[in-house]
């Protein structure tokens, strides 16, 4: 497994490469399959890593009941 940095990854797989801080938006977010690792102060993709796109928002309940209140907790307060 090659490491090598995102902009020479978008360079190899993209058309047209994105900007630098889109692809550390990206390796934030795990974006990357495999994920992106960050190695000092910047992050290095597996050469052949594809980018997955992000999952769907999932939609919360409005109501006060329990479950409501655990995905809201776990999947945070906006919802889709």
């Amino acid at each position: 497994m090659k490491l090598i940095t995102l902009e020479k990854w978008a360079e190899a797989h993209l058309d047209p490469v994105p900007s630098p801080a889109t692809l550390r938006m990206w390796a934030r977010t795990n974006r990357f399959d495999p994920p992106a690792q960050k190695v000092g102060r910047c992050y290095r993709v597996d050469e052949n890593a594809r980018y997955c796109e992000p999952e769907a928002p999932v939609e919360l309940p409005n109501d006060n009941s329990l479950v409501s209140r655990m995905m809201r907790d776990h999947y945070g307060t906006q919802a889709a």
